[in-house]
């Protein structure tokens, strides 16, 4: 992946000039941090204090038309109270743009090696919510993009994004492997100094093949989820610093669940049939498949607001979307604060509160997966010096189930150090 991106964007960087400015920056990181329920799960708790130690380095290269940025890092965890659970990590990722008369565009591409545990701990996009163990997964994210300025006030964009996750030695079910792919357009106008309109089309596929077994032997299963968006957006700048955006469509989605049973035999034997037993031979049933077909629509929309001030700002989200899962779609509303305050040149301060519901169009074994979810973050950063950041968080979560089955809570405590030194960039 380096070599086949890499090398062609750089030719591409430079096919109008020679001359480019290049950065190579290391970058050093190290955090503390204190959890009461790593896998937010019912009691008993597990808590933790989790060391992160993460080298790494940043490049960047750019000339009058283009840019590219890159970044890897290394992570190294070490768990206190659960030594089995020590892992390493590797994030890889990359930006480049291009911009050439009325043409603009980019791809985006990453790739991770990260545990479940730590993408789950801001990230609840299990079926559950929750993370039963660790299973190391690795994801490729690969989104191109481009753009077309159709005059002074009106633009056309298309983006495409894939996404490949693979599990490694999985026994969680709900921990599968999937890929997902989407194709979107999007239309803007801006009819006023103050007002610009968008509309957007997308397609997206999700696949994600599971299994299990029984006596039969091994039976596998694939679902595949088609969804189709249309939503309309307009955002209006108001005196003073007020920005606000609305949204407004809807999602259809298809999804197909198909089961292959696979070639199998029932031996010959003897069965009780009106009051008599009777020989039924040997018999081979060659592998079919069994597909169950679901279809569903729900209302898609972000209304939001932000202030901006001398010193700080502060945005209101509210959104409704829909997300597949084998059990159909996960209807996910959820409203959100973000205010923020820069207290002097050195020190800054922002909390970030959500609440969130989930709510599934099926049961699982008789039990309700709707759920609410509220998750709020106070944090402090101190500029030490222009190299060296210090920052303090706390975190509480909280996710409670509807049937009052289960629910669960977690505080969390993160302090971080983050050592970029100043390389000035080189003209070449």
């Amino acid at each position: 992946m380096k070599k086949g991106l890499i090398l062609p964007i750089l030719l591409c960087a430079n096919q109008n000039s020679m001359a480019f400015d290049y950065s190579l920056q290391p970058i050093i990181s190290s955090s503390e941090r204190y959890t009461s329920n790593i896998y937010m799960s019912a009691l008993p708790h597990q808590d933790n204090w989790i060391t992160k130690v993460s080298p790494g380095v940043n490049f960047g290269i750019r000339n009058e038309d283009a840019q590219l940025t890159s970044n890897f890092t290394f992570n190294q965890l070490f768990y206190t109270n659960q030594s089995a659970l020590d892992i390493n990590e590797q994030l890889f990722s990359i930006d480049y743009n291009h911009r050439k008369d009325r043409w603009q565009w980019g791809l985006d591409g990453s790739f991770n090696n990260q545990s479940s545990l730590s993408s789950s701990y801001s990230n609840q996009g299990t079926v559950l919510g929750y993370t039963l163990k660790q299973v190391m997964v690795k994801q490729l994210n690969i989104a191109p993009s481009l753009t077309y300025a159709l005059s002074e006030l009106s633009s056309a964009t298309l983006n495409y994004t894939y996404t490949q996750a693979t599990y490694d030695k999985n026994t969680n079910s709900y921990l599968s492997n999937y890929d997902y792919q989407q194709v979107s357009g999007t239309y803007n106008y801006l009819y006023t100094v103050n007002n610009k309109l968008n509309l957007t089309l997308s397609g997206s596929q999700y696949n994600k093949p599971l299994s299990s077994s029984n006596s039969l032997g091994s039976l596998n299963y694939n679902m595949t989820t088609n969804n189709d968006q249309a939503s309309l957006g307009w955002q209006h700048t108001f005196p003073q610093q007020w920005v606000s955006y609305l949204s407004v469509g809807m999602n259809y989605s298809q999804s197909d669940l198909t089961q292959i049973i696979p070639a199998h035999s029932i031996p010959a034997h003897f069965t009780y049939i009106n009051k008599a037993w009777q020989y039924i031979p040997a018999t081979n049933i060659a592998q079919s498949e069994l597909t169950k077909s679901t279809t569903g629509t729900g209302q898609i929309y972000q209304a939001s607001i932000q202030k901006s001030f001398e010193r700080a700002t502060i945005s209101l989200v509210g959104s409704q979307n829909q997300t597949p899962t084998t059990q159909g779609l996960q209807t996910q509303t959820q409203i959100s604060v973000n205010p923020s305050y820069t207290i002097n040149e050195r020190w800054n301060t922002g909390l970030s509160a959500s609440y969130a519901i989930y709510k599934m169009p099926t049961q699982i074994n008789g039990y309700s997966l709707d759920r609410d979810y509220t998750s709020i973050s106070p944090n402090i950063n101190w500029r030490w010096t222009p190299e060296i950041n210090i920052g303090l968080s706390y975190t509480y979560r909280e996710q409670v189930y509807k049937n009052n089955t289960y629910s669960a809570q977690d505080n969390g405590l993160l302090l971080q150090l983050t050592y970029q030194p100043q390389i000035n960039n080189q003209v070449k």
